[in-house]
């Protein structure tokens, strides 16, 4: 089977290249000089790392795996100094927020394609003592040439919904084959473990441990920064809606509910953060033709008279920025099919939270969180301005919906705490 997956990624991978390609041509962060030339790290072919022992790998694919990861990383730079720490991530903006957050205290590489030659020379090149790999990024080359070189991995915060268990059981020896090369899998709950083990996973490889997205440390620089873009824009004591995270056509959900509220409150602002960076100019054009004044995050230092209704946030890795700013969250990529995305970090300010009927992605922690009436679901652009009118009449209401999302993360953290214990089991840390 995997020699069929080997076949079909050979085929594609000029396609990957002229992707790859037009990025770099198109956009200005793959040219500035932290990024030129590492498109060779797709193919295995990274620097020369002068490593004073065997690394510990960790695979972040991007920002929001990273952002999850980053108690643990500085739990192992803090307890094991000693021990270098290599993190892979697959896009650029995971590459800068590693970069951006941890600079010189770890390596950064991009993970290389799942060809044989380059896992294979990245393998050799970095000979890790061990792999740790967010989520479900499971690649058949990855793990079968860890197995080879006797490279011990463990799957952190795995979760499996039961769409992806149909998918994985398509493809069922490959998936038993690729599960079966993991030392050790740590999943979010007992759901996910039970499907992980209909895929052929063995069950002494299983540990529950709980999500790490609970496990969030707060950066009181963050509070601060807030706090001066909050008087910079003269929004004390005002409500402020942040749209987190949106999507295509929620852009537009989101901006005919805040003008209806206005006619309530005239002093209600909106912060929107596109999901992603090329729709930023995109929203910020459709926020103007609401008629409302309008700025973008990017112009905060170089504007010296500041006046805004509404906030664009157009910059990456300060999501937590803008919470700060915030009065209650509608999370983007839930009224369009896309699964939702992290209402943890919102809910670890204590922010009241919103959002539609797409979280699948987030199954069993939507599932806590609406039995704990620590978050709303919504159906639609209707019922979402509907719910929203009422608590915001009613600030008790409002506040009360904070706290139970607040101590929903406060009784659920402990998860890094778990994951470390089967690491230091596996790696012999301690």
């Amino acid at each position: 089977m995997r020699s069929i997956y080997n076949f079909i990624l050979h085929f594609i991978t000029p396609i990957l290249f002229l992707r790859l390609l037009l990025k770099i041509r198109k956009s200005k962060n793959y040219q500035n000089y932290s990024q030129q030339g590492r498109w060779r790290e797709r193919l295995g072919l990274i620097p020369e790392l002068a490593f004073s022992q065997p690394p510990i790998w960790i695979h972040t694919v991007s920002v929001g795996e990273f952002i999850a990861a980053l108690p643990l990383i500085r739990q192992l730079l803090e307890q094991h100094p000693q021990i270098p720490l290599l993190i892979t991530s697959t896009t650029l903006t995971g590459s800068d927020q590693v970069l951006k957050t941890l600079g010189s205290q770890v390596v950064h590489v991009y993970l290389p394609w799942d060809l044989p030659s380059a896992i294979q020379r990245f393998y050799k090149r970095i000979n890790p003592r061990l792999g740790l790999i967010m989520e479900t990024e499971i690649w058949p080359n990855l793990i079968h040439y860890a197995a080879e070189s006797n490279i011990p991995l463990i799957l952190l915060n795995a979760r499996m919904s039961p769409k992806s268990l149909r998918g994985y059981r398509k493809i069922a020896n490959l998936s038993r084959e690729m599960l079966g090369g993991f030392t050790a899998i740590c999943v979010q709950s007992s759901e996910d473990a039970e499907r992980f083990l209909k895929l052929g996973a063995q069950k002494d490889s299983l540990h529950i441990t709980g999500s790490i997205k609970f496990d969030l440390n707060l950066n009181p620089e963050t509070q601060t920064q807030s706090q001066q873009i909050k008087d910079a824009l003269k929004w004390q004591n005002q409500q402020v809606i942040v749209a987190a995270s949106t999507h295509q056509s929620e852009d537009e959900i989101v901006l005919n509910v805040f003008k209806r509220l206005r006619a309530d409150n005239q002093e209600l602002k909106l912060i929107i953060v596109p999901r992603h960076p090329e729709r930023f100019q995109q929203v910020y054009q459709l926020c103007q033709a609401t008629g409302l004044d309008v700025l973008k995050r990017s112009e905060i230092d170089a504007l010296a008279d500041l006046k805004a209704e509404i906030l664009i946030g157009d910059s990456m890795g300060e999501m937590m920025l803008y919470y700060h700013l915030g009065t209650l969250v509608i999370m983007g990529g839930t009224f369009v099919p896309n699964g939702g995305h992290n209402i943890l970090e919102p809910a670890a300010l204590g922010l009241p939270l919103f959002y539609g009927p797409s979280m699948f992605n987030f199954k069993a922690i939507n599932d806590i969180f609406l039995e704990q009436k620590a978050a709303i679901q919504l159906d639609n652009e209707e019922s979402l301005y509907q719910s929203l009118s009422e608590h915001m009449k009613n600030p008790q209401q409002l506040e009360k919906l904070g706290e139970n999302a607040l101590k929903l993360i406060r009784k659920n953290a402990g998860a890094k705490n778990r994951m470390y214990r089967v690491i230091s089991n596996i790696a012999l840390l301690d």
